[in-house]
């Protein structure tokens, strides 16, 4: 709020004039958009509420839109500040995404485990399986895990772990394909070579090749057809 004082109206008119024009030169508006908003959740909107009261900006989340946007408007270097602030809050949803998408994957290949109850073994959730398994890949000799609330050092040489009373627990790591060794693969795979993925050729002859060749031709005459294997 102003309060404008002068000599004559004349003056205080043109004083006021002059005021706004400033204000209008620093106005300024922005507008972030990213499939990712439409996550936001109640802690995101807090957050978002927290910075237009705190740099007295104006946010506006349109998430009908395709992809969902974000307008800020307001003085400029606030609504850099806040743009900069939203784009962090967009970025830690992508990693905490493809963390998750990560983990799923190493679980698919391997499961850590934990001692459970009559003599059974509890699989450690997705998040600390990777964190278990990235670790054994570095090759680093310890990593501090939560079992059952309680902190525990693990070996990863030995696969014991202890907490910090001194109590020792063995722990597991059992790799999918272990399991099914036993099945019979088709006749028509490729020796992966102890590969995880692998590119194949595969013969204008084989069964597989023409039901490809088929489904692609009613849409793309022009093509080319490989196999991707993995385990």
């Amino acid at each position: 709020t102003f309060q404008i004082c002068g000599e004559s109206q004349k003056n205080v008119d043109a004083t006021e004039s002059w005021i706004k024009n400033l204000i209008l030169k620093e106005q300024f508006e922005n507008s972030i958009s990213d499939e990712l908003i439409e996550n936001f959740d109640e802690r995101q909107i807090d957050t978002l509420a927290d910075l237009q009261r705190r740099k007295h900006v104006t946010i506006l989340l349109e998430n009908k839109v395709s992809p969902p946007c974000i307008k800020i408007s307001g003085i400029s270097r606030d609504v850099c500040f806040v743009s900069v602030e939203v784009q962090k809050m967009i970025q830690k949803i992508k990693d905490t995404q493809e963390e998750q998408s990560k983990a799923e994957l190493v679980y698919n290949l391997v499961e850590w485990r934990y001692p459970g109850s009559n003599d059974s073994f509890v699989a450690f959730d997705k998040l600390t399986n990777m964190q278990l398994e990235d670790a054994k890949i570095a090759k680093k000799t310890h990593l501090t895990v939560k079992i059952n609330k309680t902190n525990y050092k693990v070996d990863l040489n030995t696969l014991q772990a202890n907490d910090d009373q001194g109590k020792t627990i063995n722990i597991q790591r059992v790799p999918k394909n272990e399991d099914k060794q036993s099945i019979e693969l088709p006749v028509q795979w490729e020796d992966m070579q102890k590969e995880r993925v692998k590119l194949v050729n595969l013969e204008p002859s084989r069964q597989e090749y023409l039901e490809v060749q088929n489904t692609f031709k009613n849409t793309c005459p022009t093509f080319v057809i490989e196999k991707v294997k993995s385990w």
